[in-house]
């Protein structure tokens, strides 16, 4: 894996109403690509998603996933190493750095061969480079048994039988759903009619194997085809579920698509067998908005918000930001949808895009988090905060109606900081003399909050988190200069420089307590804060000194080579060390005890999947 580096920000918000004390922990950012002048990425950049927590290399501490656009799609990993602090500890490789942005919209995260070795998903291979090793298909990275380590190479690649002419997924969930032991992955596929279809699919054997085989438990389509004439709704899926929805043990699907805010339902009926009701008892899906074309764009939530023993799905509209609330009572037929069955626009304007739900500040009360407006260069020259997230709590109490609007509080309005300089192009404009300064959008527009991922106390720090990924980020950061011309009253634009954006914030985290702002100084752990220093004397004989400072208490290696990779000397070998400064002496011998040649040599400090190297110089 290449050297990265990045920045690290602290930030803290402002908040309006009274319902909540809250903070945002840290913020952290993906490596810019080696040409600062290269596009990150067609069209977006940014992080579509964040998932977790997880522990999917078993080592008891939990992980947040954040989605790249970058490379053909690319997953990287958070790791909560204690109180306050996170490292980033895995990236997977780069598959195609050409591919289109419709690769990686939705991560997950399962062990769904149950092997106890965690695994890593995304949908890739749209826009492929013609000649690439990598097929369209759903991409499986597996832990390797080593620490924080999934391979260099997917372990595993289905290529799908049914695979339409576009893959696009914004939401794929990875559970047991059945309840025979085993777990699936459901999503819905936004695939040009034909392709518009939901899927539950599983897979019996060892991922990786070679001999792993796939399953369609259900495949359907949303629109009346030959192949499945049965009518749900229409429009493209997006959402899919798994609910227990009038809480009687027997799990209920619930799926969304873009069509009048359409949603249908399944249920469970056994081991790998599922009823998609075919409306010849009643109504079998419902379009809750009137607005002909839209959707829940991001995907649907599940949670019990009224603490009474079923589930309630919650779903936002794109247009609108309005979210509604699916909702059924014990006794009522879940193979039916009605008017009795969902309540639209229970919390108006609260998100336009992602949705979560969990007690964030502790108080006993649930909370509904979206996504709440963009942020853009002309808001920071006014000196406007970003408002990225949007909050509402759940008042009405154990076993009120989440039908009634009156049962939540008003709209908490989260506004961070505008120190967002760095994200913004920098413009000099010279007006016959009088100079300015301004911010303007780059190719990737304004900033937003994508999707959440609730995580409880995942730091143990006694304040639940809740990471939220950001779109919207520029990969470099240009400077113009402008000179105004007094013929026409135009200005003459030329490029002074252009360099990787400093800050591309990809992921930040809220945390919040009981009614009190905390302003936490979280830290999260990236490759740039492990130093190698250049070795002294360089050129040197007989010996030189190699120094390097670890940020936390890590196992570490530090090797000599030569300059055609061959290992030359181990001075450390996987050894676990203290946090600070170490320093180490070679005396330009082998390990075979035999004095080297002069020449070129690489000596490089490996940590976990990271790793820095530098060059010196021995003459005799």
């Amino acid at each position: 894996m290449r050297r990265v580096t990045s920045l690290l920000m602290i930030a803290t918000f402002l908040f309006a109403g009274n319902a909540f004390g809250q903070s945002t922990d840290y913020s952290w950012t993906v490596p810019v690509t080696e040409d600062a002048q290269r596009a990150y990425t067609a069209g977006h950049s940014g992080a579509r998603t964040v998932v977790g927590p997880f522990d999917l290399d078993g080592d008891g501490m939990q992980e947040v996933l954040v989605s790249d656009y970058t490379g053909g799609a690319r997953i990287h990993v958070i790791e909560s190493i204690g109180p306050d602090m996170w490292e980033w500890v895995y990236s997977t490789p780069y598959l195609d750095v050409d591919a289109s942005t419709n690769n990686g919209r939705a991560i997950a995260g399962g062990d769904m061969d149950g092997d106890g070795f965690g695994e890593m998903y995304f949908f890739g291979g749209a826009g492929y480079a013609e000649g690439s090793p990598y097929p369209y298909g759903l991409y499986v990275f597996e832990h390797t048994g080593e620490d924080n380590d999934y391979g260099m190479e997917p372990a595993t690649v289905y290529e799908m039988p049914n695979a339409p002419n576009r893959w696009r997924q914004e939401q794929i969930v990875v559970q047991d759903i059945d309840g025979d032991g085993a777990q699936e992955m459901m999503f819905g596929n936004n695939g040009n009619n034909a392709g518009d279809n939901w899927w539950i699919i599983s897979v019996d054997g060892d991922i990786g194997s070679g001999f792993e085989t796939w399953s369609d438990e259900a495949y359907l389509n949303s629109r009346v085809t030959d192949w499945d004439p049965v009518n749900r709704g229409g429009g493209s899926p997006y959402g899919m579920v798994a609910a227990d929805l009038d809480g009687n043990g027997i799990t209920e699907i619930v799926m969304s698509s873009w069509n009048s805010l359409n949603i249908t339902l399944g249920q469970v009926i056994g081991a790998d067998t599922y009823n998609f009701p075919d409306g010849s008892l009643g109504p079998n899906w419902a379009h809750l908005s009137n607005r002909g074309d839209t959707v829940s764009l991001f995907g649907l939530d599940v949670v019990d918000i009224n603490n009474d023993g079923d589930h309630e799905v919650y779903g936002s509209e794109y247009n609108t930001g309005d979210v509604y609330v699916v909702n059924y009572e014990a006794g009522e037929p879940t193979y039916l949808i009605t008017e009795e069955n969902y309540g639209y626009a229970v919390v108006p304007g609260l998100s336009s895009l992602g949705l979560t739900a969990g007690d964030l500040d502790g108080d006993g009360n649930m909370d509904l988090i979206g996504t709440g407006s963009s942020y853009s260069a002309s808001q920071f020259n006014q000196g406007l905060s970003p408002n990225w997230v949007n909050i509402v709590e759940f008042i009405g109490g154990d076993g009120a109606d989440p039908e009634d609007p009156a049962n939540y509080s008003d709209l908490v309005q989260v506004y961070f900081p505008n120190d967002l300089a760095d994200d913004f192009d920098r413009v000099t404009r010279d007006s016959a003399g009088v100079i300015t300064e301004y911010r303007e959008n780059g190719d990737q527009g304004p900033q937003f909050a994508s999707k959440f991922a609730f995580l409880g106390d995942v730091d143990n720090d006694g304040d639940n988190e809740v990471a939220l990924a950001i779109q919207g980020v520029d990969d470099s950061l240009y400077t113009y200069s402008e000179v105004f011309n007094p013929a026409d009253s135009t200005y003459t634009r030329s490029l002074v420089s252009v360099e990787p954006g400093p800050a591309r914030v990809f992921m930040r985290i809220l945390s919040a307590s009981n009614g009190a702002v905390n302003i936490e100084d979280e830290r999260v752990i990236i490759p740039s804060d492990y130093v190698l220093e250049q070795n002294y004397p360089n050129p040197f004989n007989p010996t030189t000194n190699i120094r390097f400072e670890l940020p936390l208490d890590k196992a570490v290696s530090l090797t000599i080579f030569d300059v055609s990779g061959r290992i030359v000397k181990k001075l450390v070998d996987n050894q676990y060390m203290q946090q600070g400064v170490h320093e180490f002496q070679w005396d330009g011998t082998s390990d075979a005890g035999g004095q080297v040649a002069s020449g070129t040599y690489l000596y490089q400090l490996k940590f976990g999947n990271f790793a820095h190297t530098k060059t010196m110089v021995l003459l005799k």
